[in-house]
């Protein structure tokens, strides 16, 4: 992987010989082939929680799907790679929730549309009007293999969702702070979370890993020791 070089909260980097933008939006832009790739959106998961007497905020995909709007919109991208888990869970597939997708796809009708059918998605009835390619297992184009969870290619570098990376950051008066990241190793790369509602797991990177972290609407390179 190339070094990279931050533009305005931006890092631009070289993955698998192809330049690749790593946005604070926690997406990954593949310049070449004008393609925006996202993981983990759970779409209706607040709805799902407040279905079970849980308390959880609204608006969260009117939120996420605004975001995925702009960022769409902003660099003109042709397609969209979903790695998995668009939705939480079929209670959280409410009419409200639906007819906000609907709205989005509409939205961008002129755009290819894909995902990687996750272990949540597996288990909801997506709704035929979102219009999706979906995509069992994995989907092989070019150097990259588009996939749920990792899984060993030899021949290509996986992009790869699931586990909703983050590192933990401790600072010297024993302050402690979680911030989402993107993680790659040598083989693959593992996207952060992309819905607001979705929490997230702390990794713990070897020191042949890169870490970029996402903090205050920037895309910032790690060191590691």
């Amino acid at each position: 992987m190339k070094t990279s070089h931050c533009l305005d909260g931006i890092t631009q980097i070289k993955i698998a010989g192809e330049e690749a933008l790593l946005l604070p939006q926690k997406a990954i832009y593949l310049i070449a082939s004008k393609t925006l790739v996202v993981a983990d959106v759970h779409i209706g998961k607040a709805a799902s929680f407040r279905k079970r007497n849980f308390f959880a905020p609204d608006g969260m995909t009117e939120r996420d799907l605004g975001c995925l709007t702009a960022i769409l919109e902003h660099y003109q991208a042709e397609r969209l790679i979903i790695l998995g888990d668009l939705v939480h869970a079929q209670d959280g597939l409410t009419p409200e929730e639906t007819s906000l997708f609907d709205a989005f796809r509409q939205l961008h009708m002129a755009r290819e549309m894909v995902l990687i059918l996750g272990n949540h998605d597996r288990r909801a009835r997506l709704p035929s009007s979102w219009k999706l390619e979906q995509v069992k297992g994995l989907m092989r184009e070019g150097a990259f293999v588009f996939a749920h969870e990792y899984a060993e290619q030899k021949n290509h570098y996986v992009l790869s969702g699931h586990i909703h990376p983050a590192v933990v950051l401790r600072g010297t008066g024993k302050q402690r702070e979680r911030l989402p990241c993107f993680w790659l190793r040598h083989k693959y790369a593992v996207l952060p979370s992309f819905g607001v509602f979705t929490g997230s797991y702390a990794i713990r990177p070897s020191a042949l890993d890169k870490i970029f972290v996402i903090a205050h609407d920037s895309v910032i390179p790690m060191p590691l020791k």
